[in-house]
């Protein structure tokens, strides 16, 4: 059976599997596959059964629909048609309040809701034409879930539905009263709808719903006030969002897409926990969110809801959240490849978090050579510096776990790293002889060696030589000679004072610089 989607961790049947195989049961109007049927399983040692819920109609209320049975379908199911007609397209809903999941079956159920209601009672709606809710939603009695379709084994649209207690099928009660026993064909018995959703409020909740305008902003109430699968909050959900509370937080509201990204994420018990807040604007107007024990969810038209929590939200709020220069998250926290690390990406940058490094900020072009050089997984690591201004007010960087790239409008975004960096740290870096750096460290053409050029100058490496800078008229001759290539070879000496000048030292002999007459001549060893 492929599944789609995943059974939501609030499920209140802890540790119990109720994972039956839902092949073809032998509808009235779909053909037999009885043989595929998997018997129920060992589950009714497994769990204490409750009270059976006050299970409703699975179709609209005030309708009236006729059902029949036949011996084909083992689990006690009854399919419903719409006596007025127009079985195809119409609303299913959850017979009672639980956890919905989405599941499809090629060959018999098609596509199929479960839900469980607790206590091993679990209701079956087969043949949907589509979904409704998302799978792992809380849905509430009279809830619509689904529309009533013909999908998988199935010649003729009809609500194929089953009430399964710790996985054996049970006869069909709907508002207290038993269907059993079954007719055997449509027409002869029909019934009446009561599944008209209704509930109460009170306490906090209620004066949160009564506080927001709850008729304007949330709508009508889906399920009465419920508690929470920790026992720590209680909650109410309704058409447009929902109101939950606690003792120590209070009641707060989370609506649209915000609610939708914190129902995806698990609730309260996901990394976020319970709400802090009502859903707010953000003060440039143009988003919203809802701060949360241990994180938030911001959310805007272009980019969506995402959450951001720990280390990461925190330097994002040092930053000043969604009005520093990062703007609105535009992912959730992932984790990068090599596990190591977290991340958020943002509008105009990322942070990046591990536990040696801590949270940083990377945006604008520095982020983009990263990127381009490819994130942590390049030469440099993982930032260990936010974005910074250089002291001369020019430039801007951020230093790495093994090097910095640098940006100025006139030089660009580059890197230098390694030796080459250590010895530009050592010549003070852009505030040294040499400048900003003009590329990003390269391989020279014979492969043996590596390079940055500077504004004023550059600095080669090779494993034998090490790295060595050249600068000023002793560079540009030997750059006239073939750089690394030329009779000279890899530097192999800073440039160092003389009597009446400067020199350099290479690999196969020198250039020396009169200081006097601006002449530079060469000698080889």
């Amino acid at each position: 059976m492929k599944v789609e989607g995943w059974l939501n961790p609030r499920t209140w049947l802890s540790g119990l599997s109720l994972a039956l195989l839902l092949s073809g049961t032998g509808c009235g109007s779909e053909d037999s596959i009885a043989d595929t049927q998997e018997a129920p399983t060992q589950e009714a040692s497994l769990l204490t059964p409750l009270a059976r819920p006050n299970f409703q109609a699975p179709f609209p209320c005030g309708q009236s629909w006729t059902y029949s049975h036949h011996s084909a379908e083992v689990r006690r199911a009854l399919d419903f048609v719409n006596n007025g007609g127009g079985t195809n397209g119409q609303p299913q809903l959850a017979s009672a309040a639980g956890y919905a999941t989405r599941h499809f079956e090629s060959g018999g159920a098609g596509n199929y809701i479960k839900v469980d209601h607790g206590g091993g009672w679990v209701t079956y709606y087969f043949h949907l034409s589509a979904y409704s809710v998302p799978s792992g939603t809380q849905v509430a009695q009279g809830q619509q879930i689904g529309v009533t379709g013909s999908t998988g084994a199935s010649s003729g649209p009809h609500v194929h539905y089953e009430q399964l207690l710790n996985g054996v099928g049970q006869d069909i009660v709907l508002n207290g009263v038993s269907l059993a026993p079954y007719p055997g064909s449509y027409g002869s018995r029909s019934i009446t709808s009561n599944n008209c959703s209704s509930c109460v409020l009170k306490g906090d909740i209620k004066a949160k719903y009564d506080a927001v305008n709850g008729p304007a902003l949330l709508g009508r109430c889906l399920a009465g006030e419920l508690p929470t699968p920790d026992g720590v909050g209680r909650f109410n959900h309704f058409e447009r969002g929902s109101i939950y509370w606690t003792p120590t937080l209070g009641a707060h509201v989370v609506v649209g897409q915000i609610k939708l990204k914190w129902e995806q994420l698990g609730w309260e018990l996901s990394a976020l926990g319970y709400p802090l807040t009502d859903e707010l604007t953000t003060p440039d107007g143009r988003g919203r969110y809802n701060h949360f024990e241990r994180g938030s969810i911001y959310w805007t038209p272009e980019l969506g809801a995402w959450e951001v929590h720990g280390n990461i939200r925190a330097k994002w709020e040092q930053l000043g959240w969604e009005r520093s220069e990062l703007g609105y998250p535009k992912t959730g926290e992932l984790a990068t490849p090599d596990q190591t690390g977290r991340y958020n990406h943002f509008e105009n940058g990322s942070i990046y978090w591990t536990q040696a490094t801590g949270a940083h900020e990377v945006r604008g072009l520095v982020h983009a050579k990263w990127a381009e050089l490819g994130w942590e997984k390049s030469y440099l690591g993982y930032p260990v510096t936010d974005e910074q201004g250089a002291p001369d007010g020019v430039g801007r960087f951020n230093h790495f776990q093994k090097g910095s790239i640098y940006f100025t409008p006139a030089t660009g975004a580059h890197a230098v790293v390694g030796d080459i960096n250590a010895k530009w740290v050592a010549l003070s870096r852009e505030a040294g002889l040499l400048g900003y750096p003009l590329t990003d460290e390269t391989k020279t053409p014979d492969g043996v060696g590596r390079f940055n050029h500077f504004q004023n100058g550059s600095i080669y490496w090779t494993p034998a030589t090490g790295a060595q800078e050249v600068h000023g008229p002793i560079r540009d001759k030997w750059e006239s000679m073939g750089w690394e290539a030329g009779a000279l070879g890899y530097p192999v000496r800073d440039e160092y004072a003389v009597t009446g000048g400067r020199e350099s030292e290479f690999q196969k002999g020198f250039i020396t610089l009169n200081s006097t007459t601006g002449a530079v001549t060469v000698r080889m060893k």
